[in-house]
């Protein structure tokens, strides 16, 4: 059964599949360090045992040990469900033979592993690896040409997409939530089949993470929070990578309970932990019948007709801005992501075509939140709100910027906030002026925030809901 040798992993050829075990993890160790790197962290996850090396101040190497396979009649009785596995070893193969993630499985269960990449068959697999920031982690993993193809079909069939010669490029979501983006073949790449795999974080960050990972403070989240709860339409911009989606998310898990919430997707990303979230997510045409498409602008139209007291969109890109944009206009919360470097070169490609957003309806923007991603010299990577800009009129005025000099946001006073800010006014009194004054209401939200830094997300929630609570009882 060569088919299912190869599911389990029997197959040792050199290439395909990381190393077997050492007789002993001190002697993969010491066979690291007298190639002259350094290790920088060992650790375990099931049977699977990972040294994650340095070999120079940005090039790391991820060494993936996987446990010795059952013997091939073993194999083939656990396969067939003859009889139960007796150790995690044998537990490990056969949720690896069923996974669909083949060879790369080990990489997919690493909690530390952010990103998958099969860049051309027959060099090592690289990963994104949370103890190396900023780069691309080789590891001891490399696929043949077949074992590629094999793997870009299976994840296709996963997140229930076609690939073949025709269609040579496929991207979707898998069951656990995984974004997949695939071609086949030499059809588009000159390599051969490609790989890459996202992985969706087990516990989305919630705001009071993103404060703690310093990304922005607590006067920014309380701001950004006041505008979320009176329904501003809120434009999230920034680079590739630079935690849109991220901050996207933890901004939509402060809207009020009780609230009906529609959010729109290419690739469904946004896990919102509310009782009335409707998801929608697009479906492309399949081969040869365009007519079939749904679109986000599709999908915008429909949810107008829905009755949602919010509408966020994971990405807009086209004519899809202009409905949103007026779906603000007419009373809907609104919050949506954008590629641009910031504010000014946001509202340049809005106004061109395909957007051609009209000045008028640019006008139901409320705040544009810029993010960064930012890679020293050293290679670590700090994400953060570099800048939030209110659209008054036809004017941009920042009222959060980034001191690089003093490495702090400016203002960092409440009051200096409130004097520089329109909206902030403009959502304090839609909130009922729940406070004797904007400055008082953000003093309490940013102490909030700032007590609640390291709670789970449970946690969190819960003292959101309470805090909620409070507020419509003193109403």
């Amino acid at each position: 059964m060569p088919w299912l040798r190869a599911r389990l992993g029997l197959r040792r050829r050199g290439l395909g599949g990381p190393a077997r075990r050492p007789r002993s993890t001190e002697a993969l160790t010491e066979r690291i360090r007298a190639s002259g790197t350094d290790i920088v962290s060992s650790y375990r996850v099931g049977p699977v045992d990972y040294f994650l090396a340095r070999m120079s101040p940005l090039r790391y190497k991820l060494y993936v040990v996987e446990p010795d396979p059952p013997p091939e009649a073993e194999a083939e009785l656990l396969a067939a469900g003859v009889r139960e596995p007796e150790s995690a070893e044998e537990r490990y193969f056969l949720e690896k033979a069923s996974s669909g993630y083949g060879p790369i499985y080990p990489l997919i269960i690493d909690p530390n592993i952010e990103e998958v990449s099969v860049v051309e068959p027959g060099r090592p697999v690289m990963a994104l690896h949370r103890g190396a920031e900023g780069v691309w982690v080789e590891t001891n993993i490399v696929l043949d040409r077949g074992e590629a193809d094999s793997l870009a079909l299976s994840l296709a069939r996963k997140a229930g997409r076609q690939l073949s010669l025709a269609s040579p490029v496929a991207e979707g979501v898998t069951s656990e939530g995984h974004r997949v983006s695939v071609t086949f073949g030499r059809e588009v790449s000159r390599a051969g089949s490609t790989v890459v795999v996202r992985k969706f974080p087990e516990r989305p960050y919630t705001i009071v993470d993103l404060i703690a990972m310093k990304a922005l403070t607590p006067l920014e989240a309380a701001y950004l929070w006041m505008l979320v709860e009176a329904q501003a339409f809120i434009l999230i911009v920034g680079n590739m990578g630079s935690g849109k989606t991220t901050l996207l998310q933890a901004l939509a898990s402060l809207i009020p309970p009780g609230r009906r919430v529609i959010t729109i997707e290419d690739t469904p990303e946004l896990r919102l932990p509310l009782e009335s979230w409707d998801g929608l997510y697009t479906r492309p045409a399949p081969p040869g019948d365009p007519e079939l498409e749904v679109g986000l602008e599709d999908l915008i139209r429909f949810a107008l007709r829905r009755r949602g007291d919010y509408i966020i969109v994971g990405e807009v890109r086209g004519r899809e801005a202009r409905l949103l944009a007026q779906a603000a206009a007419t009373g809907h919360g609104c919050m949506a992501t954008f590629h641009a470097d910031d504010a000014d070169s946001a509202v340049v490609r809005l106004s061109l075509d395909p957007i051609s957003l009209p000045s008028l309806f640019l006008r139901s923007i409320k705040a544009i939140a810029t993010v960064r991603r930012m890679v020293g010299y050293d290679g670590r990577v700090v994400r953060r709100l570099v800048a939030v800009t209110e659209v008054d009129g036809d004017e941009l005025r920042d009222v959060v910027a980034w001191d690089q000099a003093s490495g702090e946001p400016a203002p960092s006073a409440p009051e200096e906030l409130v004097e520089s800010s329109r909206a902030i006014v403009w959502a304090w009194e839609r909130l009922g002026r729940p406070m004797a004054s904007p400055t008082a209401e953000l003093e309490a939200r940013a102490s909030f925030l700032s007590e609640l830094v390291g709670a789970q997300g449970e946690d969190f929630r819960e003292s959101l809901v309470r805090f909620y609570e409070q507020r419509a009882v003193l109403a």
